[in-house]
């Protein structure tokens, strides 16, 4: 039988009981979110013992609190979520809205300029001054350009996307530790390039519902991606995709803030990859656990259609816990190794 279990830290308060939680994380975006529901009246036990009289819960949390979500079954509990207290929604129950570390970011306003900035020197610059943030970048690609006085440390790594086309991933792979990167370019060769963790998934078994998955085929509309760049003698640079011969469109884009050549090859490549894969698109609707986050792979096992089986990556995870039960949707990406 399994029960329900869940260990939930906001600031100084430490509780098991819970009406509600919602986390949501995804490889496209630095915010990974939760909203905690609690009762709105509460009774504080210190060492067993339980304190006369009552309280108004969300009198004892401030905005900025740290928070930890611990969930799992029977007392098997996992680290689904590290953060801080955005704001409280005093209803009832009470609503409690948390985000990740791009809270911090939110409020590290960067002063100083760079004429030029690589990519790891811009994620370095965008966390300078906040404790406890890893980093790891698996580019070194250079950038010219680009807007970063007198703003905030969030602002500037969401620019990365605009910058690169959508091209470089850049997300929280771990609550505290930033990751950027050719993800796809990495996942078409086979390359599990985040080494994370692999949930394993049989449909019809351990999920749910799974009706929401189609599947993807590099055939279905292969593109060519051109990005352009003007150098400042006046010279342009132009870069194509060269992994789909067989391309039925081509989509180009200028990209002034990027000077290399070789760069440009990359982000084109890159491109090609995430709009011509082979894998899932949708999701399934699984238990609990087995645990799994964005940049996991899934391996799916289908006794119905088994030429589909494999590695697949997780792009996006959502938790739902609560007195109805608990479950966690998955949406998957690209088949590993899709391009060999």
């Amino acid at each position: 039988m399994f029960v329900l279990s869940s260990d939930i830290t906001i600031g100084s308060f430490h509780f098991s009981g819970v009406n509600e939680v919602y986390i949501q994380r995804s490889l496209h975006s630095i915010t990974d979110t939760a909203i905690i529901k609690i009762p709105s009246i509460g009774k504080i036990i210190t060492d067993n013992k339980s304190l006369p009289g009552t309280i108004i819960t969300g009198k004892q949390f401030s905005d900025g609190d740290a928070v930890t979500i611990k969930l799992g079954y029977n007392g098997n509990l996992q680290t689904e979520f590290i953060g801080f207290v955005k704001r409280r929604n005093l209803n009832m129950p009470l609503e409690v809205e948390c985000e990740g570390y791009s809270w911090l970011l939110r409020r590290n306003n960067i002063l100083q300029f760079e004429k030029q900035i690589s990519i790891k020197e811009l994620l370095t610059l965008a966390t300078s001054g906040i404790n406890g943030i890893n980093i790891e970048c698996d580019i070194d690609l250079s950038m010219e350009k680009v807007y970063m006085q007198n703003r905030s440390g969030f602002d500037i790594l969401n620019d990365i996307s605009k910058y690169t086309d959508n091209c470089l991933t850049c997300f929280f792979v771990q609550p505290d530790t930033l990751w950027c990167g050719l993800l796809y370019t990495a996942v078409a060769q086979g390359d599990d390039a985040l080494n994370i963790g692999q949930a394993n998934y049989r449909l019809g078994y351990n999920v749910v519902k799974n009706n929401s998955l189609k599947e993807r085929l590099t055939e279905n509309d292969p593109v060519q991606i051109q990005y352009n760049t003007k150098l400042s003698s006046g010279d342009i640079i132009s870069q194509m995709s060269d992994i789909y011969p067989d391309f039925v469109r081509v989509q180009g884009k200028v990209l002034n803030t990027v000077k290399d050549a070789t760069a440009l090859k990359q982000l084109a490549n890159e491109k090609a990859y995430k709009l011509n894969y082979s894998g899932y698109e949708g999701s399934i609707n699984a238990f609990l656990q087995p645990y799994a986050s964005p940049g996991y792979t899934a391996y799916i096992t289908d006794d119905r259609y088994p030429d589909g089986n494999g590695s697949y990556i997780i792009e996006s995870t959502e938790v739902h816990f609560g007195v109805n039960g608990a479950r966690r949707i998955v949406e998957l990406g690209p088949q590993l190794g899709f391009a060999k």
